[in-house]
């Protein structure tokens, strides 16, 4: 099910679901929502914040933390993240793969999270997939996925529906 109505985020509508996926740039969260959306997944559910949902919910410190780090700038540029966790069940049969990507920085990092993969270059090494747990939840993030150039990389289609399952 596919929305882009923030008021989805209730304990109702939540309910009905297994996992919760976050491409989006929405800048702010009700304290109801944030409350649904932080005990949805403290209760055990998976959440999978994508690529701009780093950005979204700007007021919510809470939900910065729950992702794992805030999105602060960004280039653009090809380059392969380097895999530093292979031996993670998440990365189970997953390669690097080169792809046109928003080169995303982030703040606000959360230390209480498991790097599986960073993107290197001449400025150092960035965080750029991982996962956490928060309650008896699991959330995985990657800073990939800005438009069809990584969207249609069969790589990051079977990294993000691992997920899923692990």
């Amino acid at each position: 099910v596919y929305t882009e109505d923030t008021t989805a985020l209730n304990p109702a509508t939540l309910a009905k679901y297994d996992a919760l996926m976050i491409y989006a740039n929405h800048t702010t969260i009700t304290p109801d929502q944030e409350k649904a959306l932080l005990d949805y997944v403290a209760g055990g559910k998976g959440f999978l914040p994508i690529h701009s949902a780093s950005f979204c919910f700007q007021n919510s410190p809470a939900y910065i933390e729950l992702v794992g780090a805030q999105f602060q700038k960004h280039g653009t540029g090809e380059f392969t993240a380097e895999i530093v966790k292979a031996d993670h069940p998440v990365m189970k049969d997953v390669t690097p793969f080169n792809a046109w990507d928003e080169t995303y920085v982030h703040t606000k990092h959360n230390p209480d999270r498991t790097v599986l993969m960073e993107r290197v270059d001449a400025t150092g090494r960035e965080p750029w997939t991982w996962v956490r747990t928060h309650g008896k939840g699991r959330v995985f993030y990657t800073a990939s996925g800005h438009d069809e150039r990584v969207w249609g990389n069969p790589m990051f289609i079977d990294r993000t529906r691992s997920t899923s399952s692990s």
